[in-house]
C-alpha cells in the first residue's frame, strides 16, 4: 500500500532521500510480519536452558537479514547523498544502550557466561530494530506504513488463530512448510508462536498503535483496513484466553479513549463501534470467565507466588550485581530445592522486572525501568504537540507500552517475538515523537493530515 501526503515541502533535504524506498518498505514489512511468525535457527542451541525460560541460542531470523539489507540501503543512501542533506541529530536511546551494557556486564557474574551472550546478541538486534525505526524514520507517511506494518502483522496471526480454532484439536500442533500452528491442551490456540500467553501479549501490544488509525481523519481504504484489523485482531486476543493481554487492551483502550474525550478528539461513531465490538466480544469473553476463572487456571496464579519468593530470596543475596543475563534458572536452582519449595514447578522468574533484576542487578533493573520510561515519554510527548495524526499516534503508543508494563509484572517476556515486537514499538514512538518536534516548513503539511492513495 503506496502513501504519499498531497504536499510535503522539504527544505535542504530532498523528500526522497527522506522517504523509506519501495525496497526499504518491503524489507521493513518483511521483518515486522516475520517476528512473530518466527522463520528463525538458534545456533548453538541449549535445549534444556531454553526448556527453562533462557533465551536457547545465538538467533539469526529473517528479520536479521532484513535488518543487514535496511543498515546496508540507508548507509549506502546517506553516502550518495551526503553534500545534499541537512544533518540530523540521531537518537541513540542512552537507556537502551545503558541497558545491552547491564547484560554485557553481568556475565562476568554467570554460572554460564553463554547464556548471557545469547541474551545480548538478542537484545543488540532489537537495539538495531529501534535504532532504524526512530533515526530513518523521517516522515509521517512512513510513520503511517509503520503502523499499517503492524496492522499487517496482526491481521496475519488473526487469521492463523481463527483457522487453528476450526481445524485443530487441543493438544495439536501442524507444520505448513516451516512455520508451526499450535494449539495448547486446553483449546487455547497460539497462533504461530508456539504459547498462547506469547500470542495474546504480542498481539495486545500492536493492536493500539493501530486503532489510533481509526480514530484519526484517514483515506478510507486505510480507515477501513485499520478498522477491519482491530475488529480481528480483538477477537483473537480473546480466544488466546490470555488474562494479561486483556488487561493490556482494556488499559491500554481506555487511556486512548479518555484523551481522545478530553481533548474533543473522539468521534461520535466511536462509542458505537466499541459498543459493536462488545457484543463481537462478549461469547469470547465468557468463554475466558469461564474457562480462566471460574474453573481455575490450573495453577497458573499460584505458580507465580513461589516463583516470586524464590527471586526475592535470590536479590536479598545479590541485589547489585546480579546472577547474569540468561542464568535465573541456574542460580535459581538452589534455592528451588529447599524443602519449602521442592514440591513447587520450577521455572525462570514469571516477573520482568524481578527477572532483570535477578539476572543483571539493580543496575539494569535501572536501566530496563529508564528505556521504558523513555517511551513513554516520547509517546506522551507526541500527544503534547496536538497533531491530529501523530499525537494520536503517539498516545497509543504510550497506552500500549502502559498496558504491556502492566502485563510484565506477571510474565517471562524474553522470547524473541516479545523482545523485538516492544523495541519495535519504542523506536516508532521515537520516530513519532520526533517528527512532532521539527520545526521545518513541513509542519504545514503535517496539519493537513490529508492523506492520498
Amino acid at each position: 500500500m503506496s502513501l504519499a501526503l498531497s504536499t510535503e515541502s522539504i527544505p535542504n533535504e530532498s523528500l526522497a532521500t527522506r522517504r523509506l524506498s519501495m525496497l526499504e518498505r518491503a524489507a521493513l514489512l518483511c521483518g515486522m510480519v516475520e517476528i512473530p511468525v518466527q522463520l528463525d535457527k538458534y545456533f548453538m542451541f541449549h535445549e534444556r536452558d531454553a526448556d527453562l525460560g533462557a533465551v536457547g541460542g545465538f538467533n539469526v531470523s529473517i528479520t536479521s537479514v532484513c535488518l543487514a539489507f535496511l543498515y546496508m540501503s540507508w548507509f549506502a543512501q546517506s553516502s550518495v547523498s551526503r553534500d545534499q542533506q541537512t544533518p540530523h541529530k540521531p537518537i541513540i536511546g542512552i537507556p537502551m544502550l545503558a541497558y545491552l551494557i547491564t547484560i554485557a556486564i553481568s556475565a562476568l557474574a554467570a554460572q554460564l557466561p553463554i547464556l548471557s551472550a545469547f541474551d545480548l546478541f538478542l537484545t543488540f538486534q532489537a537495539y538495531a530494530l529501534f535504532f532504524y525505526i526512530a533515526n530513518r524514520i523521517r516522515t509521517r507517511n512512513d510513520v503511517v506504513f509503520c503502523v499499517l506494518a503492524l496492522a499487517a502483522t496482526l491481521m496475519l496471526q488473526s487469521v492463523i488463530i481463527f483457522v487453528s480454532q476450526v481445524i485443530m484439536s487441543p493438544g495439536e500442533e501442524r507444520y505448513i512448510g516451516p512455520i508451526l500452528l499450535s494449539v495448547w491442551d486446553d483449546g487455547r490456540p497460539a497462533g504461530t508462536m508456539q504459547s498462547a500467553v506469547l500470542a495474546g501479549s504480542t498481539l495486545a501490544l500492536i493492536w493500539l498503535p493501530i486503532t489510533s488509525l481509526v480514530m484519526c481523519r484517514q483515506a478510507k481504504k486505510i480507515w477501513l483496513t485499520a478498522a477491519f484489523t482491530i475488529a480481528c485482531g480483538l477477537l483473537a486476543i480473546l480466544l488466546t484466553q490470555t488474562r494479561g493481554a486483556i488487561l493490556t487492551t482494556v488499559c491500554g483502550s481506555s487511556i486512548l479513549g479518555f484523551g481522545l474525550l478530553v481533548r474533543g478528539w473522539l468521534p461520535r461513531w466511536a462509542i458505537p463501534m466499541a459498543m459493536l465490538l462488545g457484543v463481537l466480544s462478549i461469547y469470547p469473553l465468557f468463554r475466558v470467565i469461564q474457562n480462566r476463572v471460574i474453573k481455575g487456571d490450573s495453577g497458573s496464579a499460584t505458580a507465580r507466588v513461589h516463583l516470586t519468593q524464590i527471586a526475592l530470596e535470590m536479590i536479598q543475596d545479590h541485589p547489585l550485581r546480579g546472577y547474569g543475563a540468561g542464568n535465573c534458572h541456574l542460580a535459581g536452582q538452589k534455592y528451588a530445592d529447599q524443602s519449602k519449595y521442592r514440591s513447587e514447578w520450577y521455572y525462570t522468574i514469571h516477573c520482568k522486572y524481578l527477572l532483570v533484576w535477578v539476572e543483571t542487578g539493580l543496575l539494569g533493573l535501572v536501566a530496563f525501568a529508564a528505556l521504558l520510561s523513555n517511551g513513554l515519554r516520547h509517546g506522551w510527548m507526541a500527544w503534547c504537540s496536538r497533531d491530529r495524526l501523530l499525537g494520536v499516534i503517539g498516545l497509543a503508543l504510550m497506552a500500549a507500552l502502559l498496558g504491556h508494563m502492566l502485563h510484565m509484572f506477571v510474565d517471562v517476556f524474553n522470547s524473541r517475538t516479545q523482545v523485538q515486537m516492544l523495541w519495535v514499538i519504542l523506536g516508532l514512538a521515537a520516530a513519532t515523537y520526533k517528527l512532532t518536534r521539527q520545526s521545518q516548513p513541513e509542519n504545514a503539511a503535517m496539519q493537513s493530515g490529508r492523506f492520498a492513495q
